[in-house]
């Protein structure tokens, strides 16, 4: 069979082209699952002063050591680690259905990251600190081939864009998330206002979660 688009050879009963992506048949659609999710998304600030004074090896050594206790929490919140970019996590909540409050679970990650950088910063004695900024927020997304490796589905969504924005205007050690988020949790935790960050064609409304950290 041929391909009504690229004319190339089509082997097998297939719904899509191979070559081109062409929709072979009326009734192709892709098996896409339309869910809620909540995307967090930690940067560390302050890391590359701190790291100016060390060698490559220490300062990998001390990223890993930071990562690997943020995923344990991810983790134990019933969260999922989408991506590591750099000194950047990104998380998201909501994946497992049964997982229940998943935003706040989001909301409540950040916080215990926040007080294990504090204890971390402590026992490593640190002239420069380590710390924290963090964007949150919950979009639709529609996610296909989500039974696999999550690193390797599609997922579209203004989720990803709109934590990002959120976590890059966040100042150090500050959690801020958007609209959605705050209309589910602010029953829950306390925000204020900051206002709107505007990038591209995205408007992001931002509220600050008031932290409470351990002394």
């Amino acid at each position: 069979m041929l391909c009504i688009t690229c004319k190339r050879d089509i082997n097998g009963q297939l719904n899509f082209c191979p070559w081109c992506g062409t929709a072979l048949s009326e009734e192709a659609v892709l098996p896409f699952e339309n869910i809620k999710l909540t995307f967090l998304r930690v940067d560390l600030s302050g890391f590359t002063k701190m790291s100016e004074a060390m060698i490559a090896e220490d300062v990998m050594a001390v990223l890993n050591e930071i990562f690997d206790v943020f995923a344990k929490i991810v983790e134990s919140n019933k969260g999922t680690i989408y991506q590591v970019i750099g000194d950047e996590i990104v998380s998201i909540f909501g994946l497992n259905i049964e997982s229940g409050f998943a935003p706040h679970m989001a909301i409540l990650t950040a916080e215990e990251m926040f007080n294990k950088l504090l204890d971390f910063n402590k026992k490593g004695g640190f002239r420069s600190p380590i710390g924290l900024k963090v964007g949150a927020e919950i979009e639709s997304a529609s996610i296909f081939d989500l039974h696999r490796d999550l690193r390797n589905a599609l997922i579209l969504t203004k989720g990803f864009r709109k934590s990002q924005i959120l976590q890059k205007n966040a100042a150090s050690n500050t959690i801020l998330v958007g609209e959605n988020l705050h209309k589910v949790t602010k029953g829950f935790f306390a925000y204020h206002e900051i206002g709107e960050f505007v990038e591209e064609s995205f408007a992001v409304k931002a509220y600050e979660y008031k932290l409470k950290l351990k002394s």
